[in-house]
C-alpha cells in the first residue's frame, strides 16, 4: 500500500493528482470521504514496459500525449460532498491504470448495447473513471481501437447512453483535477444536444460549483467551464 506521501510520487500526473487531493482535503466546506492513492504493482510501475506491452498486444502504440500521463497506481480514487445543509453538490472520481483499464474494463461487460452499431462501439470501450461509491451510473471510457495513438473519451450515463467527450484522454485527466470529480462535470464537454435527462439531473450541482470553487480554489481558471454550463442552460 502506498499513500501520498511526497516521497512516493514520481510522475507528474501523480504530483498533480496529490495537489488536487490536498486542496479539496483543505477546505473545511467539504466532507472528504475518501481521497486515496491505491497500491502500486511493481509489474505496473514501468511507464516503457506498460506502453511497449499495450502497444504489442493490444495494438495501441499510444502518444507522447498519453503517456506523459501515466500513474503507476492501481487506482486513485476521491468522495466529497458540501457540508452545508441546503447542498446538493457532490463529487466522486476513480481512476484505473491505464493498463488495467485497456486489458480488464470492457463496457460491454457490463452494458451490451441495444442495436448494432452500440454493441459494436460498448466492445470498443474500456472504462477508465467511474462512480462505484456514490452510484451515479457515470463513467469515462476510452475508445481503444487497434491501431489509435490518442484514442476517443467517451462520457456515460445511464440516462443518456454514450457521448464522445471533446477531450482527449490528457485533457479529460487535467480537467478531472480542476472540477474535483464534482458529479455529472463531462456533460460540459459534450455536444449540447446531449443536455437530457441526465444533464437535467445534475445541472443544479454543476452551477453550484461554478459558484462555490472559484472561491474554495482561487488558482483555477473556470472561465470555460461557466461558458460550457450556459450553452448548456
Amino acid at each position: 500500500m502506498t499513500g501520498n506521501d511526497e516521497t512516493t510520487l514520481q510522475f507528474p500526473f501523480e504530483v498533480s493528482c496529490d495537489k488536487a487531493l490536498r486542496e479539496f482535503r483543505g477546505v473545511t466546506e467539504l466532507d472528504v470521504e475518501r481521497a486515496r492513492f491505491g497500491d502500486i504493482s511493481q509489474l505496473l510501475a514501468d511507464p516503457a514496459g506498460v506502453f511497449q506491452t499495450l502497444a504489442a498486444s493490444e495494438d495501441l502504440a499510444l502518444s507522447d500525449l498519453v503517456q506523459g500521463h501515466f500513474f503507476r497506481h492501481d487506482n486513485i480514487a476521491a468522495h466529497w460532498r458540501s457540508r452545508r445543509a441546503d447542498s446538493r453538490l457532490v463529487g466522486e472520481f476513480s481512476l484505473t491504470h491505464i493498463m488495467r483499464a485497456i486489458v480488464e474494463n470492457y463496457m460491454d461487460d457490463i452494458w451490451e448495447g441495444e442495436d448494432d452499431w452500440e454493441r459494436k462501439l460498448y466492445s470498443e470501450l474500456r472504462f477508465f473513471d467511474d462512480t462505484p461509491r456514490s452510484g451515479s451510473g457515470r463513467m469515462a471510457l476510452l475508445r481503444a481501437t487497434p491501431g489509435v495513438t490518442d484514442p476517443e473519451v467517451w462520457f456515460f450515463d445511464t440516462r443518456q447512453g454514450a457521448m464522445r467527450m471533446e477531450l482527449d484522454y490528457p485533457g479529460y485527466l487535467d480537467t478531472l483535477l480542476v472540477t474535483k470529480g464534482a458529479i455529472g462535470w463531462q456533460y460540459l464537454y459534450v455536444d449540447p444536444a446531449f443536455s437530457g435527462l441526465g444533464f437535467a439531473s445534475c445541472s443544479a450541482r454543476l452551477k453550484e460549483m461554478l459558484d462555490v470553487f472559484p472561491r474554495l480554489f482561487p488558482d483555477h481558471d473556470y472561465t470555460d467551464l461557466r461558458t460550457r454550463l450556459q450553452e448548456r442552460l
